[in-house]
């Protein structure tokens, strides 16, 4: 956090990370425990794995989010199906339109911009191990914020980077150089490393 401080993030900023970090985090447990396939950018094919069936048509009361989500998945990851996650949560409309309004709050743009919060989003799900969203991120990512390679690559990097120093870190059970900070500690004109 010291780290984003110092880039000039204020506390909403660094409030708008954690957002997005816990929505992934949450979601990518769902979806791999609902044992579901990457359906991004195409329909998943192969043997079927998903706990539920997903396929099935939706309650009437989950229409009106559906809909709403098959035009965002036109418009944002330019696919033409429905997610499967969408699908499989239609199951329960309430649950649904909940966590797709959610989805919606903390990866629009506010303070920080959506091509930021998606890589947030690409590196949480990949540091959670969710095939799932991993590819819908990338997705994303691709599409609607000029993704290549080399970007998806940085991500992985600092998705490694970070892992490996939080993993050290943990096991020789250091205790954080910085328990009393807070955004007012690095005012706007503070430089930032860059220059």
């Amino acid at each position: 956090m010291v780290a984003v401080l110092r880039l000039g993030a204020t506390e909403q900023g660094i409030t708008e990370i954690l957002a997005v970090a816990e929505h992934v985090a949450s979601i990518a447990a769902a979806a791999e425990g609902l044992r579901l396939r990457s359906d991004a950018p195409r329909p998943a094919t192969g043997p079927a794995t998903e706990l539920v069936d997903w396929t099935r048509p939706a309650p009437v009361e989950a229409e009106s989010v559906l809909a709403a989500i098959a035009q965002w998945t036109r418009d944002m990851l330019r696919m033409d199906h429905v997610p499967a996650f969408w699908r499989t949560l239609a199951l329960l409309p309430r649950l649904l339109e909940a966590v797709w309004r959610k989805h919606r709050l903390v990866l629009g743009e506010d303070e920080l911009e959506a091509d930021l919060k998606a890589a947030v989003a690409l590196a949480v799900a990949m540091n959670a191990h969710s095939a799932y969203w991993t590819g819908y991120f990338d997705q994303l990512g691709r599409v609607s914020y000029g993704f290549d390679d080399a970007t998806v690559v940085e991500i992985a990097g600092a998705v490694i980077h970070y892992k490996a120093f939080n993993t050290i870190s943990h096991g020789m059970m250091l205790d954080a150089p910085h328990t009393e900070i807070a955004a007012a500690d690095f005012p706007p004109d503070t430089p930032s490393r860059s220059e």
